[in-house]
């Protein structure tokens, strides 16, 4: 018997078509209007496989509506929009996608670093109006500047290893990660206070949870050293997005770069949106060409494989404790 499939929006199915119908919320990304729970709860009840993207409601309330449902297969890396308690409790499988290659936002984190430090966008609007000043727009070098990563898993590492090549030091806050996880990758690993007090630049690389979330707020971006450049390539809601306002008006630190917002999209009238030392990417720091057709791929085997009885790669699944039980 054929097992059915809900995905937020089309994306490769070759695999799953093999093994099951499959169905879509809506037919381009981003999805218009934005998928509720409730509708999730309508559609779900006979569903033996979810694909998600980031935004999905996979609450308690959904997963708990679907009696048939075995594995949600992440499009993304990230997984804040699953409840991992609901489906750890119903057995079900939660998969991300690790071959979306944590190269994709570290390299959208560096270029961002540079983008702030040689002003970029200042530059780039100046030479379109025609004002040649080039005195207002020399920015500063990465060589010998130190490097803050919060986070130091796949994403943190390999931008840990990117900016060796930059020549700049690495001091990184985890506290789940080791020293020899942080001597691997060429960082030293110290406490938040210590990150926020000696970086020239601060790059963000950690999920989202309530340890995390309002990470760095009004007390964080005071104990900030002069002239420290923000980046945020995680979740938004790691930063207090009213804290960074006042920070940057105040002058307490020189700019940020966002590629994520606490509510998405976020409105046009947002605060940050006047400020000219603040450069913005709309959720797309995961998102190359290349990179979406492996998380698709992804996806599309680890769901193929549940449907027929095998367990996807280990390393891709959040919740290994179901595998204990």
């Amino acid at each position: 018997m054929r097992g059915k499939v809900l995905y937020g929006v089309p994306t490769l199915w070759v695999k799953v078509q093999e093994v099951a119908e499959v169905k879509a919320l809506r037919n381009s990304w981003p999805p218009v209007p934005e998928i509720t729970e409730d509708e999730v709860i309508r559609e779900i009840s006979d569903v033996d496989a979810v694909v998600s993207f980031p935004g999905l409601p996979l609450t308690r309330r959904v997963i708990e509506a679907a009696p048939k449902l075995k594995i949600i297969a992440q499009h993304s890396i990230g997984f804040d929009n699953v409840d991992i308690k609901a489906a750890t409790d119903k057995k079900v499988l939660v998969t991300i996608g690790l071959q979306e290659g944590p190269q994709v936002v570290a390299e959208h984190a560096i270029g961002f670093m540079i983008a702030l430090s040689r002003k970029f966008n200042l530059a780039t609007e100046a030479v379109k109006k025609g004002e040649w000043k080039p005195r207002e727009v020399w920015g500063s070098e990465l060589w010998s500047k130190t490097v803050g990563i919060i986070g130091l898993g796949r994403i943190g590492s390999c931008l840990a290893r990117i900016a060796q090549a930059f020549g700049m030091k690495i001091i990184a806050y985890d506290p789940y990660a080791t020293g020899e996880t942080a001597s691997d990758v060429g960082a030293r690993l110290v406490d938040l206070v210590t990150i926020l007090k000696e970086s020239d630049y601060i790059t963000i690389h950690a999920p989202l949870t309530e340890d995390t979330r309002k990470l760095i707020g009004e007390k964080e971006f005071r104990l900030m050293k002069p002239g420290v450049l923000l980046i945020n390539c995680a979740r938004g809601a790691i930063v207090d997005e009213e804290a960074l306002y006042m920070a940057l008006v105040e002058g307490r630190i020189a700019g940020a770069a966002l590629d994520v917002f606490s509510n998405e999209p976020p409105p046009s009238t947002h605060p940050l949106f006047k400020l000219s030392n603040v450069m913005f990417t709309p959720h797309t720091a995961g998102a190359t060409r290349e990179s979406l057709v492996r998380l698709a791929a992804s996806a599309d085997e680890d769901v193929a494989d549940v449907l027929k009885g095998k367990l996807p790669d280990i390393q891709k699944i959040i919740n290994k404790s179901i595998l204990e039980g």
